[in-house]
């Protein structure tokens, strides 16, 4: 009988992930298809496979380059965690998008810094290991620059070039994208450090340039529209329905502590652990989680918790509704604050 139980949850699990991460957002909640092929399937559905395209887009930056977001809007959901603040991204994850007979897999990377930096903020292994693991698949490289960074924006990020041998700038085609226009008043100053960037004997030759705003979608539909065209033909690596590489559970946990950066001061939101400890898909396709937040000292719990809008509500209606955008239905999040003292 618990053999039963058990099978019937995983048959229920694998089709709310259907459900919540299809591209058919009206599908209705008693469609009972699952991950596995249907002997039914049409002749467009196997004409479509036989000609299926994939492209795989590795994305690099300094740090606060708005990688995340980027993909964000190329893919049309939110699962990226995304936050004001330095290393929201601390591993390497994937964003898939799917148009026609075209699988588009865009590979998110933590920011770039050197083996000294992540020696001296005892950052994670995946700081300097993730970018080099994505360049290693890639068959694009997309060079996200920060056009808002007046220090940093007319020239390519140093630890950055030092990944780019010799032999991948021989083999992958490399495109500049240029985030972040909608910050600059005067759009000849965008054209000046544009054209110093290409022309520098630093930089690599790059296939192409966009000029993209990842916060208001400007430029995105000719830069998704370029990788599309660009697509190689060959089996997709994932089913149609999949939005992400990463589980439901990790993209809750992911995006509280990037609202707990963004909501709290300086240091503080590094020195939470973040947990995730209840989650719950209902009948209905929605979600209820429960997420734990460890504070090291009752000093830090009071900060999220005092007065009536108390930051840990913000946190908790921010999440719920950057995490709606991405799984496409409504989530109830609770947030409990705790403290070892």
């Amino acid at each position: 009988m618990l053999i039963v139980i058990e099978r019937h949850a995983i048959r229920a699990s694998a089709r709310y992930l259907w459900r919540c991460f299809s591209s058919n957002a009206g599908a209705s909640t008693n469609d009972s298809r699952e991950f596995t092929s249907q002997p039914s399937e049409n002749l467009t559905s196997i004409a479509r496979r036989e000609n299926e395209k994939s492209l795989k887009i590795a994305f690099l930056g300094a740090p606060n380059a708005g990688k995340s977001t980027l993909i964000n809007q190329l893919i049309k959901r939110s699962v990226c965690p995304v936050s004001c603040k330095v290393h929201t991204t601390q591993t390497k994850a994937r964003g898939i998008y799917c148009e026609g007979d075209v699988q588009l897999i865009f590979m998110d990377t933590p920011g770039m810094v050197s083996k000294a930096e992540s020696k001296k903020f005892n950052l994670a292994k995946s700081f300097i290991e993730d970018p080099q693991t994505s360049l290693r698949v890639a068959d694009i490289i997309g060079i996200v620059q920060d056009a808002d960074n007046i220090y940093t924006r007319e020239k390519i990020n140093t630890n950055l070039l030092q990944l780019l041998t010799e032999d991948i700038k021989s083999k992958i085609p490399i495109i500049l994208i240029i985030n972040k226009i909608d910050r600059l008043k005067k759009k000849e100053i965008l054209l000046d450090f544009v054209y110093t960037l290409t022309k520098s004997k630093k930089s690599p030759d790059f296939y192409d340039v966009f000029m993209v705003s990842a916060l208001t979608g400007d430029g995105i539909d000719d830069l998704r529209a370029y990788l599309v065209d660009n697509a190689k033909p060959r089996a997709w690596e994932y089913k149609e329905y999949i939005y992400s590489d990463n589980t439901c559970e990790d993209i809750i946990h992911k995006t509280v502590r990037a609202k707990l950066m963004d909501l709290l001061p300086n240091e503080v939101p590094y020195r939470l652990k973040v947990k995730l400890e209840h989650f719950d898909p209902a009948p209905d396709d929605s979600i209820n989680a429960v997420v734990s937040v460890t504070c090291p000292n009752k000093r830090l719990a009071r900060l999220l918790t005092r007065g009536h809008d108390n930051r840990i509500g913000q946190v908790a209606v921010m999440t719920e509704e950057v995490l709606r955008h991405a799984f496409r239905t409504s989530v109830k999040l609770k947030l409990a604050v705790h403290c070892p003292d």
